[in-house]
């Protein structure tokens, strides 16, 4: 398979055991050649698009132990849940459609059409095992999960059959949750990695990264709590996945920033840990400010308002992201921004889901990065001054995607609770319109040709003086 590593370090041992057998029969081969035998019990006669058995809405067990039919929630607390998973606006996935399609793990209904039986069949091998260790601490396992996700579904999808929707939650939830967290007893070689079983690529980016492939966290807390007897929360464990994932990529520091309640998908984890922790402030000198505008290029500040770019670390004992920018005293401090190929894909998700929130810190780092470093220049003095390092083919190729990041978003750059930049952008007007700072820019720009001046200068005095010396020299000695 080709998620060997997530799923086949799975303990399927735990099934058998519980003499859980879900009927038909799939090879696992794990990355040390052995492999696994785990049944899996399914009406193939009555098999969906997802491959699960149309059973009033529920998949089957053996031992006569059959998932009921829907139950009715109270309707005042059924009233309370709400979620909604936006959809990419069309000028925007006009600009970049494949940035915020699945390529490999459809999660949600938006995106049905792009799964295929392996990755069915892997979901299926999830909630098998998970079902197997909910019925140790709930009667009936995830039974009861099911029960409440059809009366859920019924809020947040009700243009959509329901036992549909309550079978694609359930196991998109089990899938996620093994990918994630990790179930199986803690062992010496695991070292306690949290999410071991998940190691990057297309998986991680169709399962966390993309706006339209979420589901509701809610769902994740519920299958978590029937799996442990709700001995654990699921959002800290997803919590530590995501930070130590962004860590590893280079948009977080290392230290971990506490979580807040109620989170309704994984991307909002992901949004919430890119959170700018420096936030300039505005100057107020009773004054009136220009509207703000567009960014100049990294060469235009250094040249007309003298600016150096210099990169700032991301310190270990302290919550940072690469949204961490700040100027002070002629420069411009950038946490260091890894652009690799998946790098476009995540920001432009997060400016979707920006979309819909109030506050837009990553929109505005982006419209500053994609006007900020939109040439192979730009792109050439930032990667020298190490604040843009990239694995593209070339600088074109990076500046391309700057220049094209934000084609088709649309934000308020004049209010300050958008765009959290809006006071460097001014102070950097400002020194770009003083005479002062644009002579010491192209004196900067051009040191070399200023050395030269200043040699020539010097050469011009050395001759005016001996010259008047020679003069007056000469006048002394005539008139003795």
């Amino acid at each position: 398979m080709a998620r060997g590593s997530e799923v086949s370090d799975v303990d399927y041992s735990e099934v058998e055991a519980g003499n859980k057998t879900w009927g038909k029969e799939v090879e696992m081969k794990s990355d040390d050649g052995l492999s696994k035998i785990i049944n899996i019990d399914v009406d193939m006669s009555k098999t969906t698009h997802c491959g699960l058995a149309e059973t009033g809405g529920s998949f089957v067990a053996t031992g006569g132990n059959s998932m009921t039919e829907k139950t009715e929630m109270p309707q005042r607390r059924a009233s309370s849940i709400s979620f909604h998973v936006p959809k990419v606006p069309e000028r925007i996935r006009a600009v970049d459609g494949d940035g915020y399609t699945p390529h490999y793990v459809p999660i949600g209904p938006y995106h049905r059409n792009c799964s295929s039986p392996q990755i069915e069949e892997e979901k299926l091998l999830c909630v098998g095992y998970l079902q197997s260790l909910s019925e140790k601490h709930v009667k009936g396992g995830l039974r009861g999960v099911e029960e409440k996700l059809e009366s859920w579904a019924r809020l947040w999808y009700p243009d959509m059959a329901q036992a549909e929707m309550s079978r694609m939650l359930l196991h998109d939830g089990c899938y996620l949750l093994c990918c994630m967290v990790n179930y199986r007893p803690p062992t010496p070689k695991d070292d306690d990695k949290e999410g071991s079983r998940i190691d990057g690529g297309t998986v991680v980016r169709d399962t966390l990264f993309l706006v339209e492939n979420q589901i509701p966290l809610l769902v994740l807390e519920k299958i978590h709590e029937a799996v442990t007897g709700g001995a654990t929360s699921a959002l800290d464990h997803l919590a530590t996945f995501v930070h130590k994932l962004l860590h590893e990529q280079l948009y977080i520091s290392k230290k971990a920033r506490p979580q807040k309640r109620p989170t309704p998908h994984l991307l909002h984890l992901v949004h919430a840990c890119f959170q700018p922790t420096i936030v300039p402030a505005m100057a107020d000198n009773g004054c009136r400010r220009p509207r703000t505008g567009r960014w100049r290029r990294a060469t235009e500040y250094r040249r007309h308002a003298n600016v150096q770019f210099k990169r700032r670390d991301l310190a270990d004992d302290v919550e940072a992201s690469v949204l961490n920018v700040s100027f002070q005293g002629g420069t411009l401090w950038i946490p260091p921004l890894r652009v690799d190929s998946m790098t476009w894909t995540v920001l432009r998700n997060l400016m979707a889901l920006e979309e819909h929130i109030p506050r837009r810190p990553v929109t505005a780092y982006c419209i500053c990065m994609s006007q900020v470093a939109c040439t192979v220049e730009d792109v050439q003095l930032l990667r020298r001054a190490g604040t843009v390092e990239h694995f593209m083919a070339s600088d074109e190729e990076v500046a391309q995607g700057f220049a094209d990041l934000c084609k088709g978003v649309v934000m308020d750059v004049d209010n300050p609770d958008r765009n959290y930049l809006k006071p460097i952008w001014h102070e950097l007007e400002k020194r770009c319109d003083s005479r002062l700072h644009g002579c010491l820019g192209w004196l900067r720009q051009h040191v070399w040709l200023s050395l030269a001046f200043v040699v020539a200068v010097i050469v011009l005095a050395c001759q005016l003086t001996q010259t008047f010396c020679a003069v007056t020299g000469c006048g002394h000695l005539a008139k003795h």
